[in-house]
């Protein structure tokens, strides 16, 4: 706890050691050059004890575990993954909850069946999807019967950056790790946005690392915010317009209420306050929480307790800062 306050970290990865024989390379990506470069996070990564330990020494009293960028592995990588996370909540109920993990290229219907399986046998919670899967994207038709599922057991999905090399700006100044991932990860929420709520309004999204720099490209799709079909003066669709205009004609509403059901975490920013400081004027309180990305940036005690340490001397509400710390996952995952 953090000032009385409880917290969860909605972006921690595990990977049990029963699923790295099925991780190789894929058409889509070669998955041991990932565990070849985060050598040591995969060590850690596998050990829960050592996560335990982190959390302690951090003040983060719950987390829920995730690895979806690995799903491209496929079935077998998934299966054994989803029952080493059952086990592990099995072992730690109060400290843990664990996501279910499929690939969108697998069958539908062995899908179905896994998903099927994780919450009613296995006790897993929500879906660990990816921004993209090669050009699988997040509003193709292959990703209905996922979304489906999710509303069937009134579920979130989790939006991850994909870990492809072959992103914009390639391996060249790391861009694909830095900035390409995020475009990814805006992009998809664009396409969830427009192509995905639309047919699927009851679906509970949490989208990672603010939704790749929502904070502040927010305002960019406010401005040019025109759906199909809304009620906008012929001479000015097709251009952008100012916040207020868009509030005027009602544009700004439109977009809130379609992600009254969306929240965005905030991994992917070394816990950089003022990234923070801004989430909770531009997305609100009713729509951010925290994430660490744990083991690959804040995985170190002392750096975590001190984001929890700022975030708690912020000067908004303690409401808000436990809507943040914990608060809306608890209502996604029914804690």
């Amino acid at each position: 706890m953090i000032n009385g306050h409880f917290v969860i970290d909605m972006q921690h990865h595990f990977i049990p050691s029963e699923s790295l024989p099925f991780a190789g390379k894929t058409p889509e990506y070669d998955f041991t050059t990932s565990l070849s470069r985060y050598r040591k996070a995969y060590e850690v990564m596998q050990n829960i004890d050592l996560d335990l330990a982190y959390m302690d020494a951090s003040g983060i009293d719950m987390a829920i575990l995730s690895i979806g960028s690995f799903t491209p592995n496929g079935h077998k990588f998934c299966k054994v993954c989803n029952d080493g996370y059952a086990a592990v909540i099995e072992r730690h109920p109060d400290r843990f909850r664990g996501m279910i993990h499929v690939y969108p290229r697998d069958p539908e219907e062995t899908n179905v069946n896994e998903i099927k399986r994780c919450v009613e046998d296995l006790g897993l919670w929500g879906l660990a999807l990816l921004s993209s899967y090669g050009e699988i994207t997040a509003d193709s038709p292959l990703m209905d019967h996922l979304y489906e599922m999710a509303i069937h057991y009134d579920m979130p999905v989790f939006i991850h950056p994909t870990i492809r090399v072959n992103l914009w700006g390639g391996e060249r100044y790391d861009l694909y790790t830095t900035m390409a991932r995020e475009y990814d990860i805006v992009k998809s929420f664009v396409e969830i946005l427009y192509g995905v709520l639309p047919r699927f309004p009851a679906l509970k999204v949490i989208m990672a690392h603010f939704g790749g720099g929502l904070p502040a490209l927010k305002g960019r799709l406010l401005a040019w915010h025109q759906p199909q079909g809304f009620p906008i003066p012929g001479e000015d669709r097709g251009h952008g317009r100012s916040i207020d205009e868009a509030k005027e004609l009602s544009l700004f509403d439109d977009f809130e209420s379609r992600t009254e059901q969306v929240i965005f975490d905030s991994a992917g920013y070394g816990g950089w306050l003022p990234v923070t400081k801004c989430a909770f004027e531009t997305l609100g309180s009713d729509h951010i929480c925290f994430g660490t990305d744990y083991p690959y940036e804040l995985k170190k005690p002392a750096y975590t307790a001190k984001v929890l340490a700022d975030i708690a001397q912020l000067d908004i509400s303690g409401q808000e800062k436990q809507k943040f710390l914990a608060g809306n996952l608890k209502k996604f995952f029914r804690l």
